[in-house]
C-alpha cells in the first residue's frame, strides 16, 4: 500500500458522523462516531512519523459534500 520514497495519495471522507479513508486507492477506514458528526467548524490534519519518517502534505484540496 505505502509507496516508500514515493508521494502516496490519501483521501478522507467525512460527512456526518462517518469518516472512510483511502491510501493510493486501498480503503482503510470507515468509523462511524456520533461525536465527531457533533463537531463544527475545523479541519485537523496530524500525521505521526513513527521514527525517523520524514512526512509532507501537498495539494490538498477539500470539496463541499
Amino acid at each position: 500500500m505505502i509507496k516508500e520514497g514515493e508521494w502516496n495519495e490519501m483521501r478522507i471522507k467525512a460527512k456526518g458522523d462517518r469518516i472512510i479513508t483511502w491510501l493510493n486507492g486501498v480503503k482503510m477506514i470507515d468509523h462511524t462516531d456520533a461525536k465527531i458528526g457533533q463537531a463544527k467548524g475545523s479541519i485537523a490534519l496530524q500525521i505521526h512519523d513513527g521514527g525517523g519518517i520524514r512526512v509532507k502534505w501537498k495539494d490538498i484540496v477539500m470539496k463541499a459534500l
